[in-house]
């Protein structure tokens, strides 16, 4: 469905059996997370009255934990580590995945948004599309370059047949 252009990537050797990817992407949720806490700081302004504030948070958080929930338990029930630099041993393609190829991204993404709701954090709002864009650049091609070395046509029909997103 995606008309992805990326180029492939060699094949991993023995010890480079990982996607490649630099940064973990917790990590680059907390630094995101962060720099929306130190510009609301210097800069904030309210955005939300506190009833809808709370609820909506809260909905984004709580659908962001379970559907993390969801696909730490397939990866566990596959055998496969969930981490991108350590080597994947199986496609994990039920459950969510028959959506979005990338739904743990999707989680905290969800989870972010809604801690930016409920700590008020209008910067949290306005950094979501650097913080969408470097996960795409930066996690989400090297993944796919790995998956498609490592699993083939497999990975191939998968990709062309569920979207990275929604």
């Amino acid at each position: 469905m995606d008309n992805d252009n990326t180029k492939t990537a060699p094949p991993p050797t023995e010890g480079d059996d990982h996607a490649g990817v630099l940064v973990l992407p917790p990590y680059i949720f907390g630094a995101f997370l962060i720099a929306a806490l130190l510009l609301e700081a210097l800069y904030g302004k309210n955005l939300f009255s506190w009833g809808a504030q709370l609820a909506l948070g809260v909905l984004l958080i709580s659908f962001g934990a379970g559907l993390l929930t969801w696909c730490v338990l397939l990866f566990q029930k596959a055998g496969t580590p969930l981490p991108p630099d350590k080597p994947t041993r199986e496609l994990v393609i039920k459950g969510p995945y028959t959506l979005s190829r990338n739904p743990i991204y999707i989680a905290l993404i969800s989870a972010f948004l809604g801690l930016s709701i409920l700590l008020d954090l209008l910067w949290g709002f306005i950094l979501v599309i650097p913080l969408i864009f470097i996960l795409q650049k930066f996690v989400i091609e090297r993944e796919e370059n790995y998956l498609e070395n490592k699993f083939g046509q497999s990975y191939l029909s998968y990709k062309n047949t569920v979207r990275r997103w929604l």
